[in-house]
């Protein structure tokens, strides 16, 4: 392979299902270039292909298909060579399919279209066909678009005009759009489907936000304001409408709040919405944020971030959640006697969670307003449970735990939560106010026990409730549980055949949203199967009632994406493949006793030297059993002698049966690129200690490359490492306990712990100082308790013993490890006079996002470990310095 191969390698993406099975769709997706619509009847096989289609929908009736037409990629680009302004871009088109008959109907210049949940007999769009527009309202942003609302079955048009945003019910018999004629004029319409009949239900505000509708779909929510200023909160009256009436009921003006501080009220943030069976309704209150003083004049005025030592979120963590921030709202249930709205909360940071979509009578809470300033260190701290009522907002606090997980049953009579410090699960009932402690007899380990941080490992999960609050079913490492909710008895539902057999099997929930998420009695399960030992996929299923092994359909060398079952059939879409086989879309309508493959993406891939997997088997230095993946090119010779290109993060080989796609590198080589230009890939799994994370490092991986050294058809002489972020930090540990390693790659490193300790990630803007005292970094304390710790840790004080070339890369807007990070280690080792270069790509990820820096990237490190281990030419970009002058224009290749 060369560089070349990466744009028109596809996958398989948005595999979707009609509700009866008949009729599924998929895209093919080439990395750079135009996709192709995939659309399949399944009762005949007859396939429909739409050039540059995507986002499609599947009609209730399955006699349509409505999706977009995309621009030819090079008519975009050509577009953007040109910088053409943004308004003048070529547009979407909407295609219309008519699965019967094959007819495809199109239109032009399309913004964006709706189509109803579950179907609907007509489709809508927005329209930027300048024709449809007055000639004075053309290059208008402040006025709306034309949205047709076109009827699948007869083909009839209607529009409506003036159009800024709309929505569609679930059924698709009613919709409701915004309106804005004019700047700062809007109103509510709506639009009957079955009728063709157009209705402005609302007066004239300044501000309309977007009907929100029940479930059922006869009544809608909305806000309006008639606030004029651009800056500051809205202050925003609720308004009803119910199918059949010509006007909106005003339910409540903006600070009809009880027991709220002055100055808090609704506002266009508010998002008010009704629970699932309609009787109630909810909306966000939150304080009114002044409009800007427009007598302040921005460049006489200081710019400044004040961080307060007890603030519960610094400047860092404002900036990266600004817009969320503003948004924040505590939520409130409509009295509607009062006609008020009651605050279920009155923190921001206290979150609630409604129960049956706030059908039931109770609601719950975390609430971590008293911890927040320790969760800079502390991850886990404890959090406030409450149970909330609905009908008077009042709250009783029901435990205050290191919790994860915390769960309602269906019905609301039960919490459910992982105690991190017990270790157990805990079952909270509402009727009686007893906890009770429901895993802590039954002899097994529900928490992580590979967990090897220093935090409380967290639980493998639950799969959800049984109906009526009877039970809930959980999962230790391997089986499945299901405890009762009355008195505590337990049963393994899979028979304990996880554990005897080292498979774990996990409940996959393909239901619908719309229907009930709890598990019927007479319910068969469909379970993932994962060999821990094979590292083979596959499915089973069991039932609610059962204490036996699961009936395991299909278990093989493949991994298979989470299925899509139709809603109303037992037929199901997924993609499947290994190593050596893409990800193709594959059906089953027994349950995977049969497979059928309906895509066959990739044919390229033949004419390639592609490569084999292996598991490999190894013990470390301090003899503890080690295990890795092993890959190696197609056209192997045992009789001749391979470089080795070591890649290590965290553990690995449970993806086996992972196909690797040949594409630019993110940040890390890619394997199969690699392999099939005559490399050996190994990648060790890698076994931590609490302390000393640097050290267990060598011991997995360097006791491993030893042992693959071993083997006459590796040349020892010419093995290299590379990693990225922690695997970045261990190759820059690595280079300075051993001299094994002809070159070395790494990408975002930690080479100070001790400056790194007090830094920002500044995607998040959160402290990093939970990762060294309880995630990844491993530490396990702080640093003034033990700052010989980080120091033994860090490379950056042992770079004298470096002796490895090293290519680092470091982007200057990573947003996880301070960018300084990198620039320590680089400036050490050029102080020393060590070969070493670094790699800045301007305003780019902690992983590279760009393509063209992806591309840029795939092609130094080929050429930086060819160098070292091959033999190549040194490239320019490594002897000479470019030239500031020649950036962008000059690339040293």
């Amino acid at each position: 392979m060369d560089h070349s191969v990466y744009d028109s390698w596809q996958s398989i993406t948005s595999p979707q299902i009609s509700d009866r099975g008949n009729v599924l769709t998929y895209l093919i997706s080439p990395q750079q270039g135009d996709t192709t619509l995939v659309i399949r009847q399944n009762r005949n096989g007859r396939e429909i292909r739409i050039p540059r289609g995507c986002k499609a929908r599947i009609s209730a009736d399955e006699h349509f298909v409505i999706c977009t037409i995309k621009p030819l990629f090079s008519v975009i680009r050509q577009a953007r060579i040109k910088k053409t302004k943004t308004e003048k871009m070529p547009k979407d088109s909407l295609a219309i399919i008519n699965l019967t008959n094959g007819k495809i109907k199109k239109f032009r210049d399309i913004e964006s279209f709706g189509f109803a949940k579950r179907g609907g007999s007509a489709v809508a769009f927005l329209s930027t066909d300048t024709t449809l527009i007055q000639k004075k309202f053309r290059n208008n942003k402040d006025v709306g678009k034309p949205l047709l609302i076109y009827h699948l079955q007869t083909g009839v048009i209607d529009t409506v005009r003036y159009v800024k945003s709309y929505t569609f019910n679930r059924s698709g018999d009613w919709l409701t759009y915004t309106l804005q004629p004019k700047k700062k004029k809007t109103l509510v319409g709506v639009y009957d489907v079955p009728a063709r009949l157009q209705t402005v239900v609302s007066d004239t505000c300044v501000y309309h936000s977007l009907p929100k509708y029940n479930f059922s779909g006869n009544e809608m929510l909305f806000l309006a304001s008639q606030d004029t200023a651009s800056s500051g909160s809205k202050k925003s009256y609720l308004w009803r409408l119910k199918r059949g009436e010509q006007k909106a009921k005003l339910l409540m003006a903006p600070t009809d709040v009880r027991n709220m501080p002055s100055g808090w009220g609704l506002s266009e943030n508010s998002s008010p919405y009704f629970s699932r069976d309609g009787k109630r309704i909810f909306a966000g209150i939150s304080q009114y944020i002044a409009p800007n003083d427009t007598n302040i004049v921005s460049f006489e005025s200081p710019s400044i971030d004040i961080w307060n030592y007890d603030a519960a979120e610094l400047p860092p963590m404002q900036k990266a959640n600004r817009s969320s921030i503003a948004r924040r709202t505590c939520l409130g249930i409509y009295d509607e006697t009062a006609h008020q709205l009651i605050p279920l909360t009155h923190s921001l940071l206290d979150k609630v969670y409604l129960v049956q979509e706030g059908n039931a009578p109770i609601a719950y809470s975390k609430d971590i307003t008293r911890t927040i300033v320790s969760t800079q260190w502390d991850i886990q701290a404890p959090e406030d449970i409450s149970l909330i009522d609905l009908r008077n907002g009042m709250r009783k606090l029901v435990a205050s735990p290191a919790c994860s997980q915390l769960t309602a049953s269906p019905g609301g009579k039960f919490l459910a939560w992982f105690d991190l410090k017990a270790r157990n699960w805990m079952l909270y009932s509402v009727a009686t106010g007893q906890t009770r402690n429901i895993t802590e007899k039954l002899r097994v380990n529900f928490w992580d026990e590979q967990a090897d941080t220093p935090s409380f490992p967290e639980p493998y999960g639950m799969a959800g409730w049984t109906q009526n609050d009877k039970e809930l079913l959980i999962y230790d490492r391997y089986d499945i549980w299901r405890i009762s909710t009355n008195d505590g008895s337990a049963i393994n539902l899979t028979g304990a055949e996880g554990r005897k057999t080292l498979r774990t099997f996990r409940y996959l929930n393909t239901k619908d949203s719309d229907d009930d998420q709890s598990i019927a009695p007479n319910e068969r399960l469909l379970l993932s199967v994962f060999d821990t030992k094979t590292k083979m996929h596959g499915f089973a299923s069991t039932s609610v009632t059962s204490r036996t092994a699961p009936a395991v359909a299909v278990l093989d060398g493949y991994s298979y994406s989470y299925p899509i079952k139709a809603r109303i059939a037992e037929t199901y879409v997924y993609t499947r493949g290994n190593f050596q086989k893409p990800m193709d879309v594959y059906l089953t309508d027994n349950r995977w006793h049969t497979q059928k493959q309906l895509s066959h993406i990739n044919p390229q891939q033949k004419n390639y030297n592609w490569g084999t997997v292996e598991q490999i088997h190894w013990t470390a230095y301090d003899g503890t059993p080690q295990e890795g993946m092993l890959y190696k090119p197609e056209d192997f010779d045992a009789k001749k002698k391979y470089p080795v290109l070591i890649y290590f993060y965290e553990r690995n080989s449970d993806n086996l049966y992972n196909y690797i796609t040949p594409q630019p590198s993110w940040s890390i080589i890619n394997i199969t690129f690699y392999v099939s230009r005559g490399y050996l890939v190994f990648v060790p799994d890698i076994t931590y200690k609490t302390g000393i994370p640097g050290e267990c490092a060598f011991n997995s991986i360097c006791s491993g490359t030893e042992a693959l050294a071993a083997n006459s058809w590796v040349d020892k002489d010419n093995m290299a490492i590379q990693g990225q972020s922690w695997g970045g930090y261990q190759v820059a540990y690595l280079i300075t306990r051993t001299h094994m390693f002809k070159a070395a790659g790494a990408g975002a490193p930690v080479a100070n712990m001790t400056s790194a300790y007090g830094g920002i990630r500044w995607q998040t803007g959160m402290s990093r100082q939970f990762q060294y005292e309880q995630t990844q970094s491993r530490i396990g304390r702080n640093l003034w308790d033990s700052p010989e710790t980080y120091i033994a840790n860090s490379p950056l004080f042992k770079l004298p013993n470096v002796t490895t070339p090293v290519l680092i890369m470091h982007n200057d807007a990573d947003g996880a490890v301070p960018w300084y990070q990198g620039i320590e280690m680089f400036m050490g080792l050029r102080r020393l006079g060590k070969p070493a270069w670094l790699l800045e790509y301007n305003d780019e990820a902690h992983n590279l996002r760009q393509r063209r820096n992806r591309k840029d990237l795939s092609i130094r490190l080929q050429q930086f470990f060819d160098y070292y281990l091959k033999g190549a030419p040194e490239p320019s970009w490594m002897k000479n310095q470019l030239s500031i002058l020649r950036k962008g224009q000059e690339f040293g290749y």
